[in-house]
């Protein structure tokens, strides 16, 4: 088996609770996609080496949040924080889906969605979308505050068009400006 031909899903964060949930940040398939998926291989020091998945849930906040066989604690998971994760042979689908749903969004579907900072927490709904059409940007209000977000695949880390959540990474410091002013 060719580990280095396996389909990459997300990034590993930091412990979640104190029976040795991860934090998940999928990134190149949705939540149902992978929820199917007995193993998942996180890459070690250059290694993917496959985890058993003991149960997977969905969270607004960072996306996804995985309990893997045999890690009890925080303290026994804490060497897979940062770990990329991918998936095992033979589920090429996710990144083709992934890359076609991404292509066809509009930015106007985003009106009306909630927005959550990984950071911050909620930021508001989306109220309309401004800029230009290789450079747009979503209006995020929160009663009469108003926050631009670009609309870059940097900053969205996760989408859920059924629930009206887009999770985002906002740059540094653009947050701590709006709620200055």
């Amino acid at each position: 088996m060719d580990l280095s031909k396996l389909q990459h899903l997300g990034r590993l964060g930091k412990p979640w609770g104190h029976r040795g949930e991860l934090s998940f940040q999928l990134a190149n398939a949705a939540f149902e996609e992978v929820l199917s998926l007995g193993v998942l291989f996180a890459e070690i020091d250059g290694l993917r080496v496959p985890f058993h998945v003991s149960h997977m849930r969905e969270h607004p906040r960072v996306g996804a949040v995985v309990k893997f066989e045999d890690i009890n604690d925080p303290q026994a998971g804490s060497f897979l924080v940062n770990c990329e994760v991918y998936a095992p042979p033979g589920q090429k689908q996710f990144e083709q889906e992934a890359e076609e749903e991404e292509e066809n969004l509009d930015p106007e579907e985003l009106i009306g969605m909630h927005v959550l900072d990984e950071e911050y927490g909620e930021l508001g709904e989306i109220t309309g979308t401004e800029g230009t059409e290789d450079h747009p940007v979503m209006v995020v209000r929160k009663g009469d505050q108003e926050i631009l977000i670009p609309i870059v695949d940097d900053v969205i880390t996760g989408i859920d068009l059924d629930t009206g959540y887009l999770v985002v990474r906002t740059p540094a410091g653009l947050v701590d400006l709006y709620r200055s002013m």
